[in-house]
Protein backbone atom coordinates (compact mmCIF):
# COMPACT_ATOMS: atom_id res chain seq x y z
CA UNK A 1 0.00 0.00 0.00
CA UNK A 2 3.18 2.56 0.89
CA UNK A 3 4.31 1.58 -2.59
CA UNK A 4 1.12 2.65 -4.59
CA UNK A 5 0.72 5.82 -2.57
CA UNK A 6 4.57 6.80 -3.61
CA UNK A 7 4.00 6.89 -7.24
CA UNK A 8 0.78 8.23 -7.05
CA UNK A 9 2.59 11.12 -5.60
CA UNK A 10 5.22 10.89 -7.75
CA UNK A 11 2.68 11.10 -10.70
CA UNK A 12 1.25 14.17 -9.28
CA UNK A 13 4.01 16.05 -8.98
CA UNK A 14 5.30 15.42 -12.68
CA UNK A 15 2.55 16.69 -13.35
CA UNK A 16 2.36 20.01 -11.86
CA UNK A 17 6.03 20.81 -12.20
CA UNK A 18 7.31 20.00 -15.27
CA UNK A 19 11.09 19.19 -15.49
CA UNK A 20 13.53 22.13 -15.39
CA UNK A 21 15.34 21.15 -18.72
CA UNK A 22 11.82 21.69 -21.06
CA UNK A 23 11.58 24.98 -19.08
CA UNK A 24 15.19 26.35 -19.45
CA UNK A 25 14.54 25.17 -23.54
CA UNK A 26 11.43 27.03 -23.67
CA UNK A 27 12.80 30.72 -22.06
CA UNK A 28 16.10 30.58 -24.25
CA UNK A 29 16.08 33.01 -26.68
CA UNK A 30 15.72 32.52 -30.18
CA UNK A 31 18.94 31.67 -32.75
CA UNK A 32 20.10 34.75 -34.61
CA UNK A 33 18.57 33.25 -37.90
CA UNK A 34 14.95 33.56 -37.11
CA UNK A 35 15.82 37.25 -36.18
CA UNK A 36 13.98 39.70 -38.30
CA UNK A 37 16.10 40.97 -41.02
CA UNK A 38 14.00 44.03 -41.20
CA UNK A 39 13.97 46.64 -38.18
CA UNK A 40 11.06 49.29 -37.47
CA UNK A 41 12.85 52.38 -36.37
CA UNK A 42 11.36 55.85 -35.86
CA UNK A 43 15.38 57.31 -35.89
CA UNK A 44 14.79 57.80 -39.43
CA UNK A 45 15.07 61.71 -40.66
CA UNK A 46 14.42 63.15 -44.47
CA UNK A 47 15.67 65.79 -46.80
CA UNK A 48 15.50 66.03 -50.67
CA UNK A 49 18.50 66.92 -52.82
CA UNK A 50 18.47 69.13 -55.42
CA UNK A 51 20.73 67.80 -58.93
CA UNK A 52 21.62 70.31 -61.25
CA UNK A 53 23.60 68.15 -63.38
CA UNK A 54 23.44 64.58 -63.92
CA UNK A 55 20.06 62.86 -63.89
CA UNK A 56 18.44 61.85 -61.02
CA UNK A 57 17.82 58.15 -61.45
CA UNK A 58 21.47 57.29 -62.98
CA UNK A 59 22.62 58.41 -59.30
CA UNK A 60 20.46 56.52 -57.28
CA UNK A 61 21.40 53.44 -59.37
CA UNK A 62 25.48 54.38 -57.78
CA UNK A 63 23.71 55.83 -54.59
CA UNK A 64 21.67 52.95 -53.08
CA UNK A 65 24.28 51.16 -51.97
CA UNK A 66 25.36 54.05 -48.98
CA UNK A 67 21.76 53.47 -47.60
CA UNK A 68 21.13 51.43 -44.07
CA UNK A 69 18.60 49.15 -46.25
CA UNK A 70 16.44 48.55 -42.98
CA UNK A 71 12.74 48.84 -43.54
CA UNK A 72 11.34 52.20 -44.11
CA UNK A 73 14.49 54.27 -45.80
CA UNK A 74 13.92 55.04 -49.12
CA UNK A 75 15.92 57.04 -51.64
CA UNK A 76 13.53 58.21 -54.52
CA UNK A 77 14.59 60.08 -57.86
CA UNK A 78 12.43 62.71 -59.76
CA UNK A 79 13.59 63.75 -62.97
CA UNK A 80 10.45 66.19 -63.32
CA UNK A 81 12.06 68.80 -60.25
CA UNK A 82 14.96 67.09 -60.63
CA UNK A 83 15.45 65.74 -56.76
CA UNK A 84 16.36 63.02 -55.27
CA UNK A 85 14.47 62.39 -51.81
CA UNK A 86 16.08 60.65 -48.71
CA UNK A 87 14.65 58.71 -45.75
CA UNK A 88 17.34 57.29 -43.47
CA UNK A 89 19.56 57.24 -40.74
CA UNK A 90 21.26 60.83 -40.26
CA UNK A 91 24.41 59.74 -40.94
CA UNK A 92 23.76 57.59 -43.91
CA UNK A 93 21.92 60.64 -45.37
CA UNK A 94 25.72 62.89 -44.79
CA UNK A 95 27.09 60.23 -46.65
CA UNK A 96 24.90 60.42 -49.55
CA UNK A 97 25.06 64.15 -49.66
CA UNK A 98 28.70 64.20 -49.99
CA UNK A 99 28.31 61.86 -52.22
CA UNK A 100 26.15 63.62 -54.34
CA UNK A 101 28.63 66.67 -54.17
CA UNK A 102 31.21 64.85 -55.78
CA UNK A 103 29.24 63.04 -58.48
CA UNK A 104 26.61 66.07 -59.57
CA UNK A 105 29.16 67.80 -61.53
CA UNK A 106 29.12 69.52 -65.28
CA UNK A 107 29.08 66.53 -68.11
CA UNK A 108 31.93 66.38 -70.04
CA UNK A 109 31.28 68.60 -73.43
CA UNK A 110 30.85 66.71 -76.46
CA UNK A 111 33.37 65.75 -78.78
CA UNK A 112 32.94 68.20 -82.02
CA UNK A 113 31.99 66.80 -85.14
CA UNK A 114 34.94 64.91 -86.71
CA UNK A 115 37.28 66.93 -88.53
CA UNK A 116 37.75 66.00 -92.46
CA UNK A 117 41.61 65.82 -92.89
CA UNK A 118 42.83 68.68 -94.94
CA UNK A 119 43.73 68.58 -98.34
CA UNK A 120 46.98 68.18 -99.63
CA UNK A 121 48.55 69.63 -103.09
CA UNK A 122 51.52 67.70 -104.41
CA UNK A 123 53.87 69.27 -107.78
CA UNK A 124 55.71 66.84 -109.56
CA UNK A 125 58.09 68.53 -111.73
CA UNK A 126 59.50 66.20 -114.43
CA UNK A 127 62.81 68.19 -116.09
CA UNK A 128 65.26 67.16 -118.77
CA UNK A 129 69.38 67.30 -118.36
CA UNK A 130 71.25 67.48 -121.10
CA UNK A 131 74.07 69.24 -122.98
CA UNK A 132 72.28 70.78 -125.37
CA UNK A 133 71.94 74.55 -124.42
CA UNK A 134 69.05 74.57 -126.86
CA UNK A 135 66.23 76.90 -125.99
CA UNK A 136 63.81 74.94 -123.98
CA UNK A 137 61.09 74.96 -121.11
CA UNK A 138 62.70 77.00 -118.15
CA UNK A 139 62.10 75.55 -114.93
CA UNK A 140 60.22 77.75 -113.06
CA UNK A 141 61.29 80.12 -110.29
CA UNK A 142 60.29 77.44 -107.59
CA UNK A 143 63.33 75.34 -108.65
CA UNK A 144 66.08 77.60 -108.43
CA UNK A 145 68.00 76.41 -105.43
CA UNK A 146 66.91 73.06 -106.62
CA UNK A 147 68.63 73.17 -110.15
CA UNK A 148 71.96 74.42 -107.95
CA UNK A 149 72.01 71.55 -106.36
CA UNK A 150 72.00 69.64 -109.63
CA UNK A 151 74.39 71.59 -111.11
CA UNK A 152 76.77 70.79 -108.45
CA UNK A 153 75.71 67.20 -108.71
CA UNK A 154 75.31 66.08 -112.49
CA UNK A 155 77.21 66.99 -115.54
CA UNK A 156 74.54 68.38 -117.58
CA UNK A 157 74.59 72.06 -118.96
CA UNK A 158 71.00 72.48 -119.36
CA UNK A 159 68.12 71.88 -117.10
CA UNK A 160 64.61 72.13 -118.62
CA UNK A 161 60.86 71.62 -117.51
CA UNK A 162 59.03 68.86 -119.33
CA UNK A 163 56.01 69.32 -117.38
CA UNK A 164 54.86 70.35 -114.09
CA UNK A 165 51.94 68.12 -112.71
CA UNK A 166 49.83 69.54 -109.87
CA UNK A 167 47.12 67.32 -108.21
CA UNK A 168 45.10 67.58 -105.01
CA UNK A 169 43.77 65.08 -103.21
CA UNK A 170 42.44 64.13 -99.42
CA UNK A 171 45.10 64.34 -97.00
CA UNK A 172 43.76 61.12 -95.73
CA UNK A 173 44.62 57.92 -97.64
CA UNK A 174 44.39 59.97 -100.80
CA UNK A 175 46.35 58.70 -103.94
CA UNK A 176 47.46 60.65 -107.65
CA UNK A 177 46.97 58.69 -111.11
CA UNK A 178 48.50 61.05 -113.62
CA UNK A 179 49.46 60.53 -117.29
CA UNK A 180 50.15 62.06 -120.86
CA UNK A 181 52.40 63.35 -123.19
CA UNK A 182 54.98 66.48 -122.72
CA UNK A 183 57.56 67.26 -125.69
CA UNK A 184 60.69 70.43 -125.35
CA UNK A 185 59.82 73.24 -127.37
CA UNK A 186 62.56 72.12 -130.15
CA UNK A 187 60.87 68.73 -130.69
CA UNK A 188 64.42 66.94 -129.27
CA UNK A 189 62.47 65.12 -126.85
CA UNK A 190 58.83 63.48 -126.49
CA UNK A 191 58.00 62.13 -123.55
CA UNK A 192 55.05 59.52 -122.99
CA UNK A 193 54.46 59.09 -118.90
CA UNK A 194 52.81 57.35 -116.38
CA UNK A 195 52.79 58.55 -112.58
CA UNK A 196 51.32 56.72 -109.64
CA UNK A 197 51.52 57.87 -105.99
CA UNK A 198 49.55 55.72 -103.91
CA UNK A 199 48.52 56.60 -99.61
CA UNK A 200 49.58 59.88 -98.82
CA UNK A 201 48.83 60.49 -95.13
CA UNK A 202 50.37 62.71 -92.15
CA UNK A 203 53.13 60.62 -90.24
CA UNK A 204 51.32 61.92 -87.09
CA UNK A 205 47.76 62.19 -87.33
CA UNK A 206 48.12 64.35 -83.70
CA UNK A 207 51.01 66.87 -85.04
CA UNK A 208 50.61 70.10 -87.22
CA UNK A 209 53.84 69.75 -87.93
CA UNK A 210 53.95 65.95 -88.70
CA UNK A 211 55.73 64.48 -92.03
CA UNK A 212 53.65 63.80 -94.95
CA UNK A 213 54.38 59.94 -95.97
CA UNK A 214 53.67 59.35 -99.89
CA UNK A 215 53.68 55.60 -100.43
CA UNK A 216 55.13 54.30 -103.76
CA UNK A 217 55.76 57.05 -106.39
CA UNK A 218 56.24 54.81 -109.84
CA UNK A 219 57.03 57.03 -113.17
CA UNK A 220 57.23 55.32 -116.13
CA UNK A 221 58.25 57.33 -119.10
CA UNK A 222 58.56 56.36 -122.86
CA UNK A 223 61.03 58.92 -124.55
CA UNK A 224 61.63 59.39 -128.50
CA UNK A 225 62.76 62.51 -130.58
CA UNK A 226 60.34 64.06 -133.58
CA UNK A 227 63.49 65.71 -135.13
CA UNK A 228 64.33 63.36 -137.77
CA UNK A 229 62.24 62.12 -140.40
CA UNK A 230 60.83 60.12 -138.20
CA UNK A 231 60.07 59.32 -134.56
CA UNK A 232 63.44 57.99 -133.22
CA UNK A 233 63.01 56.49 -130.01
CA UNK A 234 65.42 57.16 -126.92
CA UNK A 235 64.45 54.35 -124.50
CA UNK A 236 62.48 54.60 -121.32
CA UNK A 237 63.12 55.51 -117.49
CA UNK A 238 61.94 54.32 -114.52
CA UNK A 239 61.84 55.90 -110.67
CA UNK A 240 60.16 53.84 -108.02
CA UNK A 241 60.48 54.95 -104.42
CA UNK A 242 58.43 55.97 -101.18
CA UNK A 243 59.12 59.28 -99.43
CA UNK A 244 58.44 61.46 -96.42
CA UNK A 245 58.69 64.97 -96.84
CA UNK A 246 57.56 68.31 -94.66
CA UNK A 247 54.99 70.91 -95.96
CA UNK A 248 56.63 72.74 -98.54
CA UNK A 249 59.87 70.73 -98.87
CA UNK A 250 61.13 70.30 -102.17
CA UNK A 251 62.69 66.80 -102.29
CA UNK A 252 64.49 65.42 -105.85
CA UNK A 253 62.33 62.24 -105.98
CA UNK A 254 65.13 60.32 -108.29
CA UNK A 255 66.88 60.67 -111.53
CA UNK A 256 67.26 57.89 -114.63
CA UNK A 257 69.47 58.11 -117.86
CA UNK A 258 68.12 58.21 -121.56
CA UNK A 259 70.15 57.75 -123.63
CA UNK A 260 72.50 61.31 -123.50
CA UNK A 261 70.04 63.08 -121.22
CA UNK A 262 68.43 62.54 -117.67
CA UNK A 263 65.03 62.49 -116.12
CA UNK A 264 64.94 63.92 -113.27
CA UNK A 265 61.43 63.90 -110.77
CA UNK A 266 61.42 67.04 -108.15
CA UNK A 267 58.11 66.63 -105.79
CA UNK A 268 56.39 69.36 -103.57
CA UNK A 269 54.01 69.55 -101.66
CA UNK A 270 51.88 72.12 -99.42
CA UNK A 271 49.08 71.19 -96.89
CA UNK A 272 45.78 73.27 -97.58
CA UNK A 273 43.94 73.78 -94.44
Amino acid sequence: MLIKTTKLIAIIACALFPPLTAFAQQNQPQNKQDEPIWVENTGFKGQIFDIKNRDPRELVQILKPLGSGFKGAIMQPNSDYKTITVRDYPENIATIGEAIKRLDVPLPPKPPWPVLPPDVEVFVYVLIASNDESAGGAPPPVLADVIKQLQATLNYKSYQLLVPIVHRTRYDNGAIEARGTAALPDKSFVGKYDLKIGTIYPENRQSESSRINLGIINFVMDGFSEMELRPVPLGDTRISTRLSVRDGEKVVVGTASLKDKAVILVLMTRIIK
